[in-house]
């Protein structure tokens, strides 16, 4: 029969999402052979077999594609039979198969494997964290798993990944989880095209992962594990406050239902009236306490978790039951209509609300304060250090665990407008996957952009050539933490991303931090600095987010600098364009 023989190159979010055991998984099924390599800016699949065959592999990675992937183009080459034998020859004789299993010593016998990655230039596309999924949710309270109970579960759906990400390609040396090597058991499922943590980088269990422990005890217990978890839970139950290390820093918890405990956090934090985030135990929970309208149940228990604006239930509605009643206290949110809410979207989170181990029965709330862990002006904690240092006088507890942050990652705060959502924070979730702006002209060139971002709830922005990078939230650049913190992740984002920028561009207004940091920042990069009037980069923002940046021109006076002429007109595009679901 006819052979034909592919080689493809996948762009977009096909790393930390289970895309290359797919890969294995499909080829299996439609009988090609081949290989799968991770490259860093794409996937690189070589494929041979008959039409039907080959046919049936492309149709099988469009039409089933991870659920968490996003597949933004396919270059595919039609190579000759040589040159896909000499390829397939080459990777497999050179030691560099990473999927050894039962009877893969020749090519007839596993005609299709995974090869180690291999880094090579071009565009970045990172993975934000993802959710804990259904599955690992359900295996967390299964006594017959093996990862019961377990703080730091995850799969190749699910888990964390711009936060504990040293450099791209996407694998396990590469993240903050190299520092727990595998036991057996985990490898036998990481190796295994058969299980659901085939090639899941962050995968770990009890017996080889990160662990609980207590960073701070005011009453100067040390307890880890289990021990500091039902700690955690009998401080909150007696109207206690906690800091507890999530997925991209901290958070301040304590009974939302609790007006005294509230009450006690608002004046330590210093937060009189801004309302305070809340994670409620479950969806009845937030039907209890909200008004859910149409669309708004998908988005609150999607991938993302974000904090999503909700109306308040009013109590005393005689319809209500008892059961029905809302029992957030007035001091969350006062005299504010709306609540913001997310669910559960870590293991510890889980744990936190449900331990069936506890030796303390007695009940726990259903509503908890879930606050960044900062004061008040300052970026979100990322280290027991800077927990220890700042909000051990803010809380009596401080739950930590020994995976490091490598990003913070505040969570995400979505609104809803005419009947869509509508971002206001865009962070743990979404970012830094890129927006793709398809406008532009021959006189925009090819220059990479730092858009450093805003004095007030700065985020900061990278764009190379059609593709635009948001960072995860930053903060107000008032606190000198802030600024530290900008700096920190502008440099990870851009070793990440590989991009250095060829001009920065910041606010006009002579007194912003961050424009001070963007004058740092080119001295140091030795690249010119634009700077834009502040208005005038909220409507360029507004062209970049519908995408009609070939109807913006420059005036005279904008475009008489040095940086004019390396890049002409996207330089002003300073903050994230909103083209995705949850911005309209």
């Amino acid at each position: 029969m006819n052979q034909v023989f592919h080689k493809l190159h996948i762009f977009g979010i096909v790393q930390g999402v289970g895309f290359r055991p797919f890969i294995a998984l499909i080829a299996e099924k439609s009988g090609v052979r081949g290989s799968v390599c991770n490259k860093g800016p794409y996937v690189e699949v070589f494929v041979g077999g008959t039409e039907a065959q080959v046919s049936d592999f492309e149709r099988r990675l469009t039409d089933e594609a991870p659920e968490r992937s996003n597949i933004l183009k396919i270059e595919t080459t039609e190579i000759d039979s040589s040159e896909f034998d000499r390829t397939i020859e080459e990777q497999f004789a050179g030691g560099a198969v990473v999927d050894t299993s039962e009877g893969a010593e020749a090519l007839t016998d596993k005609p299709f494997r995974i090869i180690q990655s291999e880094k090579v230039k071009g565009d970045i596309f990172v993975s934000p964290d993802i959710a804990t999924c259904p599955k690992c949710e359900k295996e967390l309270f299964d006594p017959g798993d093996r990862r019961y109970l377990h703080p730091f579960i995850n799969c190749t759906a699910c888990g964390p990944r711009l936060t504990i990400l040293d450099s791209m390609p996407y694998d396990r040396v590469r993240t903050s989880m190299a520092e727990f090597p595998m036991c057996p058991d985990c490898e036998a499922e990481y190796t295994s095209p058969k299980t659901r943590r085939y090639h899941a980088q962050p995968v770990c269990c009890n017996d080889c992962g990160p662990e609980l422990y207590l960073a701070y005890d005011r009453d100067g217990e040390t307890l880890r594990r289990n021990d500091a978890l039902f700690k955690t839970r009998r401080v909150i139950r007696d109207g206690g406050i906690v800091a507890i290390k999530g997925i991209g820093g901290f958070h301040l918890c304590c009974d939302a239902t609790n007006e005294a405990a509230v009450a006690r956090l608002r004046e330590l934090k210093d937060r009189p009236f801004k309302p305070f985030a809340v994670m409620l135990k479950d969806l009845d929970v937030v039907k209890r306490e909200c008004v859910i309208l149409d669309g708004q149940e998908a988005l609150l228990t999607g991938p993302q978790k974000p904090i999503l604006l909700f109306e308040k239930r009013t109590a005393g509605d005689p319809a209500q039951s008892p059961d029905e009643t809302p029992k957030l206290c007035p001091s969350i949110a006062p005299d504010n209509p709306n609540v913001g809410v997310m669910l559960p979207y870590n293991p510890v989170q889980y744990l936190l609300f449900r331990h069936p181990e506890d030796p303390d029965d007695r009940p726990f709330p259903d509503c908890l304060v879930m606050t960044s862990g900062n004061p008040r002006g300052a970026p979100i904690c990322r280290t027991d250090e800077e927990a220890l240092e700042v909000l051990a006088p803010l809380c009596d507890l401080i739950l930590s665990h020994n995976r490091k942050i490598r990003l913070r990652a505040d969570d995400s705060v979505v609104s809803w407008h005419a009947g869509k959502p509508y971002m206001i924070r865009r962070s743990r979730g979404y970012a830094p996957l890129p927006f793709w702006v398809e406008s532009r002209s021959e006189a925009q060139g090819s220059c990479a952009v730092l858009g450093i971002g805003g004095e007030l709830k700065n985020t900061f922005c990278i764009a190379k050539d059609q593709l635009f990078y948001p960072s995860p939230y930053i903060g107000d650049m008032a606190d000198l933490r802030s600024v530290d913190a900008l700096k920190e992740a502008v440099r990870r984002m851009g070793d990440l991303l590989e991009v250095k920028p060829g001009v920065i561009v910041c606010d006009k207004h002579p007194l912003y931090h961050s424009s001070e940091v963007a004058k740092e920042l080119g001295e140091e990069m030795g690249v010119p600095v634009l700077e834009i009037q502040h208005h005038y980069a909220h409507t360029l923002s507004c062209m970049a987010e519908n995408d009609h940046l070939d109807s913006c021109w420059w005036t005279s006076t904008d475009s008489s600098g040095p940086a004019a002429s390396k890049c002409s007109r996207r330089p002003a595009v300073t903050r994230p364009p909103k083209r995705d679901g949850a911005s309209r």
